[in-house]
């Protein structure tokens, strides 16, 4: 009997047997868990057998889904494969890169090397997607960015990354500080988090906190001397008017910066030159 499963689909049931839990895998996938569960109910209907065993501790793989996970891995590598020689401009560096990293990452990395790449290759396109560094992560794996400046990025099977600099998180006092009882932070994040709670253990604390989502804008209210803040020291040396120094005894957390991306993505013209234009200016 003859069938067609979608590419897409295929992808799904790759990444539910990576994951081995359906709502983690519609996490990194971008789609819905009723979407992702029809989909592979599909494909089991399809194959006529039962792919995955399911119980309370997640998803994990039959016989026959443990061959069907090894062939399609194949069948996804060469399809592809066969798109990239049907779109890739192999000879000029030319089209479109599409690239995520988080607004404040962006403030300190992208004008290092931007204005040559664009200058030296006129046919280069980019698009740009900002966010916490872990949501650009998970969109690469799922295809919807080519390449991710990340900082601490988690180990994926399908995902090289390469270090490219390191920075230090901690909390800073602005000079001219005029509210030295105030904190400015972003408490989304986990650099922020684990300094928080090693400030509490060490009884080193804020009378008032201010919480929000930008490290910018934290970073343009300590220009003005509203209070301290939690920043990473290249965001804070990204702001010439910032003139701050260390809390003293303050909690430090250590960033890696990376690029993030699929191997396939060197492999392409328009990859190659711009990682290492990226490369050069780290």
């Amino acid at each position: 009997m003859f069938f067609m499963i979608n590419p897409e689909a295929l992808k799904y049931f790759i990444e539910v047997a990576h994951t081995q839990h359906m709502s983690r895998a519609a996490e990194r996938l971008g789609v819905t868990q009723p979407t992702l569960s029809h989909s592979l109910k599909k494909i089991e209907e399809d194959v006529g057998y039962e792919l995955f065993l399911r119980s309370k501790k997640g998803m994990s793989l039959t016989p026959a889904g443990q061959k069907l996970y090894e062939k399609v891995r194949e069948l996804l590598q060469l399809w592809e494969s066969t798109l990239t020689s049907v779109h890739d401009e192999v000879e000029e560096v030319a089209g479109k890169i599409r690239l995520g990293c988080h607004s404040a990452v962006a403030q300190y990395t992208l004008p290092a090397f931007f204005p040559q790449l664009l200058s030296q290759f006129p046919k280069l396109k980019i698009a740009l997607t900002h966010g916490l560094s872990r949501h650009m992560t998970e969109m690469v794996v799922s295809s919807q960015l080519d390449v991710a400046i990340a900082v601490n990025p988690q180990p994926h099977p399908d995902l090289v990354i390469k270090e490219l600099a390191r920075d230090q998180v901690t909390v800073w006092m602005p000079k001219g500080c005029q509210n030295k009882d105030v904190l400015l932070v972003d408490a989304n994040l986990l650099q922020s988090q684990d300094i928080l709670s090693r400030m509490a253990k060490k009884g080193l604390h804020f009378e008032r906190t201010i919480e929000g989502t930008s490290l910018e804008v934290i970073a343009q209210l300590m220009c003005a001397g509203t209070g301290c803040g939690i920043l990473p020291e290249r965001v804070v040396k990204a702001f010439k008017d910032l003139k701050a120094i260390p809390v003293k005894d303050a909690p430090v957390f250590e960033d890696r910066v990376c690029a993030v991306y699929k191997p396939e993505f060197r492999k392409l013209k328009r990859g190659e030159s711009f990682l290492s234009a990226l490369y050069k200016a780290f």
